[in-house]
């Protein structure tokens, strides 16, 4: 009786391990969704990129399939490294999956995997006037290092090659890589390059100043300029990452529409290459959204609040004069966000006339500059003073005709893609543009705070004085090149307006849309392929 009691029990516990063992094999209890999604996405971006790709290709001279199907040495290299970047992107976005990471830790982790491509992506000195920026980083470098500096616009030979690579279109990667040591400067030889960056000069070295850390870094480290660069540009996307960070956290509302705009591909590609913009953007977006945070949750702005508010308000007034007209946010707030009546006059009263002074006492400095730099300028200045009503038909001129460029410039911009401009551009940037629209209708807060129309109605003043301020400027400093009083104006990109549409978030809150963040934040994400493949294609020959 013992002996079958035991073997009893034998099989009952050889049966329950067969169908542990069943339970634990079965395809039922495999998570079909997420397989499922993960075979979407490989296919999604397989087609993406071979669509793109098929009109990169479909041109006279390579429309037929012959061409197309034969998959060249340079072409498979391509399509190696895009692989390899969707892959990255693809764990990124397993990873910001997580409901425990919050969103400005989701938009470092995406700014810095995405930020890698890009590098990788865009030889040192093809980012937008990269070399006229390096120039202007790498004199306020040696000025502020150096105990005997000479004021000068010599550079090393080295200097000329790079800016040489950055005009012809026929640079690609092998020719950096063979052309290594021509980077260093060994040579005695000095070129005056004033002529590459006179306009450059106009800027403050303190809207440099994360890049003239890292140019300085990198001058100790090496005599190769590519290295000096790259240290230049870490240094600088790193401030941008914290800085743009910073004002995700602490903004309470519109998460998604401030990490949307950062993660815009003109806005990566300007924050990873040397650019005015790169500080000049981030301050804006602290400034912003510390306004936004007292307005919205109606909190008292404390002494660390009003430190931020005056150094990020000094920052772009130094950095583009052009925004000067934000620091005028602060009249949104009310007594209730001081601590009394007169903190508040006071706060506000020191803030606006500090920021202008600073801004006012650089564009002074600036514009004698400009004078002694760009003749022509004076002279634009005055024909617009002298006809106010015919530049004002030259806005609107500009704006009928250049209109829609400028929408899709906004998300990318003709000098994203390093000279490789292609049909696909337009069709990218689009897409885009209904990401970024839909992405200002996301409310991560059930908060109904609005302004009122006295503060809605100051809003757009200042949307529309920056607007204009913008134009203007480059009216001013880059048309009066070509024309003074032409007859519309040339050199203007989207790509300036991007703090402007931050004011949106003040004024747009009636129209409140159910869509998932993550989806938009993802889709955008993996529309960066084709345009890492669009630049890619442009270097790979």
């Amino acid at each position: 009786m013992k002996e079958e009691t035991n073997l009893e029990k034998q099989k009952e516990t050889s049966n329950e391990n067969t169908k542990q063992l069943k339970k634990k094999f079965c395809f039922k209890n495999l998570n079909w969704t997420t397989i499922f999604k993960e075979i979407a996405y490989w296919i999604f971006v397989g087609v993406l990129i071979l669509f793109f790709d098929y009109l990169e290709f479909n041109t006279p001279e390579k429309a037929s399939a012959s061409f197309y199907l034969s998959l060249d040495a340079t072409r498979k290299q391509v399509f190696t490294v895009l692989f390899i970047f969707a892959l990255i992107i693809d764990i990124i976005l397993h990873i910001i999956k997580n409901k425990k990471i919050q969103i400005y830790q989701k938009f470092i982790i995406l700014a810095i995997g995405i930020g890698i491509c890009y590098w990788i992506a865009v030889p040192f000195g093809q980012g937008t006037d990269e070399v006229s920026h390096f120039l202007r980083v790498y004199e306020i470098s040696r000025k502020y290092t150096s105990l005997h500096y000479e004021d000068t616009t010599e550079f090393p030979k080295a200097f000329e090659t790079l800016q040489n690579y950055q005009a012809d279109r026929n640079t690609s990667y092998e020719s950096y890589k063979q052309n290594y040591d021509s980077f260093f400067m060994g040579s005695e030889e000095k070129v005056d390059l004033l002529p590459y960056y006179w306009n450059i000069r106009l800027y403050s070295p303190i809207q440099y100043l994360p890049q003239a850390i890292g140019v300085t870094v990198g001058r100790i480290v090496s005599d190769n300029i590519l290295v000096i660069g790259t240290f230049g540009r870490i240094f600088g996307y790193v401030a941008w990452i914290a800085i743009c960070a910073y004002a995700i956290k602490i903004v309470p509302n519109k998460k998604t529409f401030f990490m949307i705009l950062c993660l815009l591909p003109i806005n990566l590609f300007s924050a990873v290459c040397l650019s005015g913009d790169t500080l000049t953007n981030a301050a804006c977006m602290i400034f912003l959204a510390m306004i936004y945070r007292k307005f919205y949750l109606k909190e008292k702005v404390e002494l660390k609040d009003k430190i931020i508010l005056l150094v990020s308000g000094c920052l772009i007034a130094l950095c583009k004069i052009v925004y000067l007209p934000f620091v005028f946010l602060i009249l949104l707030l009310k007594e209730k966000n001081f601590n009394s009546k007169k903190d508040c006059r006071i706060f506000m009263a020191i803030l606006i006339i500090i920021v202008c002074i600073v801004g006012l006492a650089w564009f002074k400095i600036g514009s004698n500059n400009l004078v002694e730099s760009n003749e022509a300028s004076k002279e634009q200045v005055k024909f617009i003073l002298n006809n106010p009503l015919k530049y004002s038909l030259i806005l609107l001129h500009t704006l009928e005709e250049k209109g829609t460029d400028y929408i899709y410039q906004f998300t990318t911009g003709y000098e994203l893609v390093c000279h490789g401009k292609t049909m696909i551009y337009p069709i990218i940037s689009y897409i885009i543009s209904i990401i970024t629209i839909l992405a200002i209708f996301v409310n991560e807060d059930k908060n109904d705070t609005k302004l009122n129309t006295l503060r809605k109605i100051l809003v757009w003043l200042i949307i529309l004085g920056t607007s204009l301020l913008i134009m203007t400027a480059i009216y001013v400093q880059w048309t009066s090149l070509f024309e003074i009083g032409r007859y519309m104006i040339a050199g203007l990109q989207g790509r300036y307006f991007i703090p402007v549409a931050l004011l949106l978030i003040f004024v747009i809150d009636t129209i409140k849309l159910d869509i998932k963040k993550e989806n938009l934040i993802s889709f955008l994400t993996i529309m960066q392929l084709p345009i890492l493949g669009l630049i890619m294609n442009t270097f790979v020959k």
